[in-house]
């Protein structure tokens, strides 16, 4: 594949501004990691309440996937850099209330409260980000931000938990919640030294509804856009599903139980951090939309022969192929929208990409858990796989879906038709 020459690696692309943020984001993702071991650990064991640890996962994610669906606007409307710090700052403070109340069964509404509230603050949080690197790094090192970003993520998906299960060992669970909270008063610390650009939208333009569907018209209009997250949404229902409900059964038949296991999520996570070097370190792709089906397609591949496979040994390299096919075609993407995007709508756009990331991982969690049961892992695997390779194939075969071009902003920000209504209209 032809290549554009030189492009900031990653070194390069740690100095600057974007330096503060990622040592920031790098110890709240290893915070995050803390909080999935501790918050499942107390509820499902200590508490003996798994159905009440299922209906408060559900809560967030309901809660991150109705605030994607409409508060994109706010992240054009509002500088981004204050999101970003707001968001840090209030989940570190609920997570220290949260951490106050386990310490014995609270009540479900005041922790159902917790849950919407940080859910909503994640969901906002999220696109924020994405919108907020290119503001602070040069358009040609974006691929090198968003690949360190990945990295300190992969890590921390690893250390987090290792993190987390030394602290509930040791009897330490408000201690732990209280770590967490503090990663992210620290990436709000780190965050404050940056630099405030202002709203992409302009202030107080337009109403709020007609700001929320013109991100969703834009998403329709772009081609490229709207299909790779129509497709990258159909595959997320199999891919994730399989990922966290047919492979530890898979593991146990065919891999070497446990060890078998642990070795595919070790290598998934170290196969995330080579695609995330490799990519941050190498030009970026001339046809970033072939890369990224391309990286697809082997995400695909490598799915459906972990349902084939036997042995620790093929566990390890599927594992790493996954990882590397996984993490490619993320980096390779959230860099293209950066890239071809209008400031002015980066916000709704990114907001729409993790809306139809999120939207059916609840029918993924709670339909998948059942297909497994009633079939096998090694099924699960083998359809989630070439599901994958399907939709890869049909973004490889349709010129329109790969060819991902800059688009231009069709009409100024959103205004009211009326100047006599745009009197006092705050949204």
């Amino acid at each position: 594949m032809s290549e554009t020459p030189q492009r900031p690696g990653l070194i390069a692309a740690s100095r600057g501004p974007f330096h503060l943020l990622w040592v920031g984001q790098s110890v709240s993702l290893l915070g995050d990691g803390v909080f999935l071991v501790v918050f499942a650990w107390q509820l499902a064991v200590h508490w003996q309440q798994p159905a009440l640890l299922g209906l408060l996962l559900a809560i967030r994610v309901l809660a991150e996937v109705a605030t994607l669906a409409a508060g994109g606007w706010v992240v054009d409307r509002v500088s981004r850099r204050t999101i970003v710090l707001g968001a840090d700052l209030g989940r570190g403070l609920l997570l220290f209330a949260l951490a106050s109340m386990l310490h014995r069964p609270a009540p479900t509404l005041a922790l159902a409260l917790l849950m919407v509230a940080y859910g909503v603050l994640t969901a906002l949080f999220r696109p924020a980000l994405t919108a907020y690197i290119p503001e602070i790094v040069q358009p040609d090192g974006l691929a090198a931000a968003n690949a360190l970003h990945h990295i300190s993520r992969q890590v921390g998906m690893v250390a987090g938990p290792a993190a987390g299960a030394a602290l509930v060992g040791a009897g330490s669970v408000s201690a732990a919640l209280r770590l967490n909270g503090m990663s992210f008063l620290l990436a709000a610390v780190a965050t404050l030294p940056l630099p405030a650009h202002p709203p992409a939208s302009g202030h107080k333009q337009g109403l709020a509804l007609a700001e929320v569907v013109e991100g969703f018209r834009t998403v329709r209009r772009v081609g490229w856009v709207g299909g790779t997250i129509l497709l990258l949404s159909v595959t997320n229902i199999g891919i994730i599903g399989a990922e966290r409900l047919a492979l530890p059964g898979a593991a146990a038949d065919r891999y070497g139980q446990l060890g078998g296991y642990s070795t595919i999520v070790i290598a998934i996570a170290a196969g995330g951090i080579l695609a995330a070097w490799i990519t941050g370190r190498s030009p970026m792709a001339r046809a970033p939309g072939v890369a990224t089906y391309r990286a697809a397609l082997l995400l695909g591949a490598a799915t459906l022969s972990l349902g084939l496979a036997r042995g620790i040994a093929a566990a390890a390299l599927l594992g790493l192929a996954f990882g590397v096919g996984q993490q490619r075609a993320q980096l390779l993407w959230i860099t293209s929208l950066q890239r071809n995007t209008p400031d002015r709508l980066l916000g709704r756009i990114s907001a729409i990409d993790d809306f139809g990331s999120f939207l059916f991982l609840p029918v993924s969690f709670a339909v998948g858990g059942l297909v497994v049961q009633a079939v096998s892992p090694e099924v699960v695997l083998l359809a989630a796989g070439a599901a994958c390779m399907l939709t890869a194939t049909i973004g490889l075969t349709v010129p329109g879906l790969h060819r991902w071009r800059p688009f231009t902003d069709p009409s100024p920000p959103v205004q009211v038709a009326n100047a006599s209504l745009a009197g006092g209209q705050d949204s």
